[in-house]
């Protein structure tokens, strides 16, 4: 099985004639590069490194990176930057107190307090994130 994926798969020589080819062609100077030039420069980066395999069709460094490692997080347009405001008379409670928190690109945040400790200077910066 393995020696057929291994004839199949383009070599680094292919790609990159593939890739100017593309390059003499492309109608517009700012078209994207085709999602399957992307797939083949980045199984070709596993099987080398991504440095040799940008370096070699010339292409961005981190843009293979993130082909090869996709982000875990990826904003949706439904995900909005929002603001909680919480509304409080102090003190809370007379005992400590514990704030978890979570910002729009999911780090998370535990907060140990006294109960009559300003919780809005220590969660605006995180939230800006």
């Amino acid at each position: 099985m393995d020696e057929i994926t291994q004839a199949t798969k383009p070599t680094l020589e292919e790609v990159k004639d593939q890739l100017e080819g593309w390059r003499a062609n492309k109608i517009n100077h700012r078209e994207p590069i085709p999602k399957e030039l992307w797939q083949a420069a980045a199984d070709l980066a596993r099987d080398h490194s991504i440095n040799t395999v940008s370096k070699a069709l010339k292409i961005s460094y981190t843009d293979l990176k993130n082909c090869v490692y996709p982000s875990k997080y990826k904003p949706t347009n439904k995900e909005k930057a929002s603001f909680i405001e919480l509304k409080y008379s102090l003190p809370l409670t007379s005992e400590k107190i514990t704030v978890e928190i979570e910002n729009k690109k999911g780090c998370k945040m535990r907060i140990y307090l006294k109960a009559d400790a300003d919780i809005t200077t220590l969660i605006k910066p995180f939230c800006s994130l």
